[in-house]
């Protein structure tokens, strides 16, 4: 159910099961086995939740979103409430329209916003969105809508809620690049000018994991109208030679010619040598612009 909370004992990915618990978000670890547990992993969106641990658990905060528990040796059971707040809702109307979920599942997500303590400040709109999006209230004609149909008619009634606009009007710029860059692709995005555009690239590099949701914005804002320049002027300057080859190739809009200037210019050779190693930039550079990169290395300092 809740894809982006995992949970790891090492690399195995342990099951668990959820209530909700006082406007919280109960999360039970039941061994069965007896198995004991050393320490445990939870890799969480961090836009959406708060997570709760008990005041005896010892603990690291690894990244944003990611949190190490370190054990007791005879820890067989383990439990922990998670706290959602406004931006659980948008997420979920994001991901149906965007058809990562499907019907029921928005359904399901829409009941736990309903019972979380943010959501039940909301509760007589929810559960009128909810009866419609179930379409109580349709005729026999309705019901008999089309799949395609359907999926545009609750599309249109989310986008169009009061609750879904004022919570989603409240995102400042780094939740909106958190919200985006959790996928590595969608179909529909936020419609934004460049400026806004510009402040998204900026908080991505201001955070956690920069590289990585600068590419993804990169990814998700391709072929649309955007200028790069900030994002080119990112990669190049990073010198990361892994994300690079991921941006040139991945990238529709990308001006090869001119990132490959780009390069020249730092006149980093160690850095060239990394990149014309890489076969992601082999396979995606014309000859010309492997030439150039290959003369500069023959320059002598």
């Amino acid at each position: 159910m809740f894809k982006d909370i995992k949970v790891f004992n090492d690399n195995e990915s342990i099951e668990y099961t959820y209530k909700i618990d006082d406007g919280l978000l109960l999360f039970s670890i039941e061994n069965g086995n007896k198995k004991q547990y050393d320490n445990l992993t939870i890799i969480y969106d961090e836009n959406i939740y708060q997570i709760n641990l008990s005041n005896n658990i010892k603990y690291k905060n690894l990244e944003a979103s990611e949190i190490l528990i370190f054990l007791e040796n005879d820890t067989t059971d383990f439990s922990f409430k998670v706290n959602i707040n406004y931006k659980f809702f948008v997420k979920t109307v994001y991901k149906f329209f965007n058809k990562f979920i499907d019907k029921d599942t928005l359904i399901k997500e829409i009941n736990i916003f309903l019972k979380s303590k943010i959501g039940q400040k909301y509760n007589n709109e929810l559960v009128k969105l909810l009866d419609e999006i179930e379409n109580k209230y349709a005729s026999i004609e309705e019901l008999m809508l089309e799949e395609n149909d359907e999926v545009n008619r609750i599309t249109n009634l989310l986008l169009n809620n009061e609750i879904y606009i004022t919570l989603a009007n409240q995102m400042n710029n780094q939740d909106l690049m958190l919200l985006i860059t959790y996928y590595i692709f969608a179909p529909m995005i936020p419609m934004i000018d460049q400026e806004t555009f510009n402040d998204l690239v900026n908080s991505a590099i201001q955070y956690d994991y920069p590289l990585e949701k600068v590419w993804r914005l990169a990814m998700n804002y391709d072929s649309r109208g955007y200028n790069y320049d900030l994002i080119d002027e990112f990669f190049v300057n990073s010198k990361d030679s892994y994300y690079l080859a991921e941006y040139i190739s991945g990238v529709i809009q990308v001006n090869k010619e001119k990132i490959v200037n780009m390069i020249i210019q730092t006149k980093d050779k160690e850095f060239i040598k990394a990149l014309l190693k890489d076969n992601f930039i082999q396979n995606h550079l014309e000859e010309k612009h492997i030439n150039d990169l290959e003369q500069v290395l023959d320059e002598k300092n």
